[in-house]
């Protein structure tokens, strides 16, 4: 193939927001709506040359005055955020091995540090939607704090993925079904989701110049990157598969609703007579992956407490 007509295909400019192909009554409210996102820009510490990049990263599929969605964005933005960190870990940790620069990636891009980036931000006060049933996703999240509660949870390095506080109820003589829907216990995957479509933006804006983007995004994860380096977090699944190999997983439709789901994670302990112990910890999700998750939070919130040091 000819060099220069393979060069013009890869390097076609830039593509605009999805917003400027809209008809012109939806671009006038969208530009309208593009004054109340200064205090965004503001926080971020970046200015749209074309802010409509990030008025698109903040419209959830549900407004439909302008119809748009923040997905194409996160996409983007999720693998600019992951080549970003892959080659700062391998450049700025030389004595790391696969493994460690694995989990020191998988800790800074999971959904909790960027819940926190995005909370933290405020994105979330700046999202276009109209869904009665996101509203109440939302609302319960932040019920769960006071403002000073929020920010220490913000400001909390220590990765927990599920709240100390919902498995609580979780002792050696009773482990309950834990409902998603009834129970708050991880953050909205929505806000993540926000960190990454307004880093897409941020890409697309500045011309697709990476390290640019690095610029504005380091003092977001910085303190994350940080911690983190000193003592690199494992998830939950990764530390419980490797404290029980013989554990027992299970993921099962939810009888008479098949768009939920029960994930059961099952552990054994044998104490100092020789006595087995099984421990199951069901949660019920409509996201098979998030309840799988949230059992396995669960699990190693019980085994740091109760069986550690058996």
């Amino acid at each position: 193939a000819d060099p220069e007509i393979l060069n013009d295909h890869l390097y076609e400019p830039t593509p605009p927001s999805q917003i400027s192909s809209l008809p012109p009554v939806a671009v006038r409210l969208a530009r309208s709506r593009c004054e109340n996102l200064r205090n965004v820009e503001k926080a971020i510490g970046y200015k749209f040359k074309e802010p409509f990049y990030l008025l698109e990263a903040l419209t959830h599929a549900s407004f439909n005055d302008i119809d748009t969605c923040y997905q194409r964005l996160e996409f983007l933005g999720d693998a600019v955020l992951d080549a970003l960190m892959v080659f700062h870990i391998y450049e700025q940790k030389p004595h790391y091995d696969q493994g460690q620069m694995t989990d020191l990636l998988s800790s800074l891009v999971c959904n909790t540090t960027l819940s926190k980036v995005c909370t933290k931000l405020e994105l979330h006060r700046s999202l276009l939607y109209d869904s009665v049933e996101l509203y109440n996703v939302l609302a319960r999240f932040f019920m769960n704090f006071e403002d000073d509660q929020l920010n220490e949870w913000c400001n909390d390095l220590s990765l927990e993925r599920v709240f100390v506080d919902s498995v609580e109820s979780d002792t050696p003589d009773r482990i309950p079904v834990l409902n998603l829907e009834s129970k708050v216990v991880q953050a909205p995957k929505l806000l993540g989701d926000l960190t990454e479509s307004v880093i897409g933006a941020i890409y697309l804006d500045c011309g697709e110049d990476i390290l640019r983007v690095w610029e504005v995004i380091w003092p977001w994860f910085e303190p994350f990157y940080t911690a983190f380096s000193e003592n690199i977090p494992k998830n939950p699944k990764a530390m419980i598969n490797e404290l029980y190999p013989g554990l027992r997983r299970m993921t099962e439709s939810y009888p008479g609703d098949h768009y939920k789901f029960i994930a059961t994670v099952t552990i054994a302990k044998r104490d100092e007579d020789n006595k087995v112990s099984k421990y199951d910890f069901k949660t019920v999700g409509r996201d098979r992956e998030t309840a799988m998750e949230v059992s396995y939070g669960r699990a190693l919130h019980f085994h740091k407490k109760y069986l550690v040091a058996m």
